[in-house]
């Protein structure tokens, strides 16, 4: 009786192939070098789709970020900075709480503009796939 190579995952085909007497049985020993063959195809376009999806969200990025102007948004968020120390200046803060608010309304420029730039990429990404 011969066994049913088809039914056997690839790592027992392996083992198989590993152990089996090429001598005594070559169309067997073919068979199961034709099979794991198969599998190994079969598994490689498997993953195939999904190494094709990373490597265009991965250009998708790239594109999305050449689209983007840093340092005009590093420029804004001086100035925003600037702007909120002098006007702690008016008011007649000390120069500690004007550097402590400089920084703080830096720090949540900087968060807003990571969560915008967050924003603006999902909605790119979800467009992407309506200009192709």
């Amino acid at each position: 009786m011969e066994p049913e190579f088809t039914k056997y995952s690839l790592d027992e085909l392996q083992e198989v192939e590993s152990v089996i007497d090429r001598g005594q049985y070559p169309e067997r020993y073919e068979l199961v070098r034709r099979l794991i063959a198969e599998k190994t195809n079969s598994i490689a376009n498997a993953q195939k789709p999904r190494v094709e999806k990373e490597e265009t969200l991965r250009e998708l990025y790239r594109e999305y970020k050449n689209q983007n102007s840093k340092v005009w948004k590093l420029f804004r968020g001086a100035i925003l900075m600037f702007v909120t120390f002098r006007v702690m200046q008016y008011l007649e803060w000390t120069i500690q709480q004007q550097i402590i608010g400089a920084v703080v309304v830096g720090c949540i420029y900087v968060f807003i503009l990571v969560a915008i730039n967050e924003y603006q990429f999902n909605k790119f990404k979800s467009n992407f796939g309506k200009r192709t």
